[in-house]
């Protein structure tokens, strides 16, 4: 393969690449808390690219690929819902959440108080308190929440929501949509500066607009690098045709 239909396909991959992680971003666009992700790119050199050099790379070898994908922690707009168990995070921080298949961490304050009092997320995920424990209310009564995520029904205190960070930005793992898990290097401690206002949602920090753009700049590059790669076989066409007849 020559050094033009390399580069070009090796381009079109990572376009390929950049449109899912897009259309990822602009569907998660109205899910509440759900962070971005973004690309981080990389160079890859063929084995042809050391054939009789040293140190030097030839430029004609440089592959762009998506090394890995990185995701925009910056806070999302919050905005006001009107229901009482929607709880929504000022600051760094992620609720705490129990699974069938261990503590999952989010963004998304969506909670509903369920037939056994446990405050759960809309797939049933528990919300855990500051010691870990499943948060219990009477289902009966109404609560309120306060700034510290200290939980109140009938002027007593009935738990506080647990707010926590990781140790590391690169410990905390995506798991889907707003869901996220902790690494087994990684830990949680309590989050200090978090700030939980009740009967709001933080939204999605996807900037629509802007993706959107850039999703239409992307598909142009990759048919660019399409025509690129009609022309090198046209080139090559050409030549072995101009071989033939010289002979």
């Amino acid at each position: 393969m020559d050094a033009i239909t390399s580069i070009a396909a090796s381009g079109m991959r990572a376009r390929t690449e950049t449109l899912d992680l897009l259309a990822n971003n602009i569907a998660n666009s109205a899910t509440a808390g759900y962070k971005a992700d973004g690309e981080a790119y990389d160079l890859y050199f063929g084995d042809s690219a050391w054939q009789g050099v040293n140190d030097s790379r030839p430029a004609g070898s440089e592959m762009p690929l998506i090394s890995k994908s990185w995701t925009n922690y910056s806070q999302g707009t919050i905005v006001e819902t009107g229901n009482a168990a929607d709880v929504a995070i000022s600051g760094e921080g992620f609720f705490s959440l129990n699974t069938d298949t261990g503590p999952i961490y989010t963004r998304s304050g969506h909670f509903r108080v369920a037939k056994d009092g446990q405050l759960q997320t809309q797939e049933g995920y528990v919300l855990l308190d500051n010691n870990g424990k499943p948060i219990q209310l009477d289902p009966a009564k109404g609560f309120t929440i306060s700034k510290a995520g200290q939980i109140s029904q009938n002027n007593a205190r009935a738990a506080t929501i647990a707010v926590v960070v990781p140790d590391a930005k690169d410990s905390i793992v995506k798991r889907g949509g707003a869901y996220f898990t902790l690494s087994s290097e990684g830990k949680m401690t309590a989050a200090r500066d978090a700030e939980l206002f009740q009967g709001k949602l933080e939204s999605s920090n996807v900037e629509s607009t802007q993706s959107s753009v850039k999703l239409v700049g992307v598909l142009r590059q990759f048919e660019m690098m399409q025509r690129a790669m009609r022309i090198a076989s046209d080139m090559s066409k050409q030549a072995v045709e101009q071989v033939a007849k010289v002979g």
